[in-house]
């Protein structure tokens, strides 16, 4: 092999690999954008799903509508599997996306099921709180 032909196949590899992040670039953003669709299908309230290209930002709204906390991502790992804090769904591939696509909208319906039940008793346990008596001047 000739160095010509050597820098010729080398450079072909790198438009391939360039062609398949691009690609893969494209469908993560797809899938993102369906489930962004489903997220918000029903709003939620005090819950937001902002679309934002290459991830999905999860945010709460706790006592103000006008403050909200980002809890958390989704986005697409290098492997092609949609990622939210510390759980991934299965590859994303033209077979899988539809199962993909309901996995992830389980994992998130999971987080806010535990976010709400780990705000909910503190709420709870103030409100069985005695009320302090006013006290009296002397």
């Amino acid at each position: 092999m000739t160095l010509a032909e050597a820098l010729a196949a080398e450079r072909e590899k790198q438009r391939h690999e360039a062609e398949d992040a691009a690609t893969k670039r494209e469908v993560g953003r797809a899938v993102l954008q369906a489930l962004a669709q489903r997220l918000n299908a029903e709003p939620l309230p005090s819950w937001f799903f902002i679309s934002k290209g290459d991830e999905i930002l999860v945010a709460h709204a706790r006592n103000s509508t006008t403050s909200r906390q980002h809890v958390g991502t989704w986005s697409v790992a290098d492997d092609m599997r949609l990622v939210f804090e510390d759980e991934s769904t299965e590859w994303i591939t033209a077979e899988s996306c539809a199962r993909v696509l309901d996995d992830a909208v389980k994992i998130t319906a999971r987080f806010i099921v535990e976010a709400e039940s780990r705000v909910q008793p503190v709420v709870h346990e103030l409100s069985q709180l005695p009320l302090p008596h006013p006290q009296r001047a002397s």
